[in-house]
């Protein structure tokens, strides 16, 4: 799928890695004010955000070294990203939250075109 990236799709793994970098850094930052909040790191909410934060990172790498494995890391970020972004929305308190269902969403639009290329 990727060894022969011209064209529209490097467009698509630069907009891939830039949202997985994004979503990473927004889900490292729910971490963060999850533990100030009190929550303990095995709380259900933690564990979603970690999951996302570590697969966004290896999708990255996935990508970038253009893996035979990146079309699955790119699916589970589609999927995860998607768990994230509306676990986010409908449980959000605060500007962060939304900013962080924002992220996830945009992780998921951005790796949906990887998942379903031909």
């Amino acid at each position: 799928m990727l060894g022969a990236r011209t064209g529209g799709a490097r467009i698509e793994v630069s907009r891939c890695i830039a949202a997985s970098l994004r979503c990473q850094s927004s889900c490292e930052q729910g971490m963060a004010r999850l533990t100030a909040q009190g929550l303990p790191a095995d709380a259900e909410a933690f564990r979603l955000l970690r999951q996302c934060a570590e697969l966004c990172e290896l999708n990255v790498r996935a990508l970038q070294k253009e893996s035979r494995l990146s079309r699955r890391t790119a699916s589970l970020c589609f999927e995860l990203g998607s768990q994230v972004a509306r676990a986010a929305w409908l449980e959000a308190q605060d500007p962060a939250s939304h900013e962080l269902a924002r992220d996830a969403l945009h992780l998921a639009r951005a790796c949906r075109p990887l998942v379903f290329a031909a």
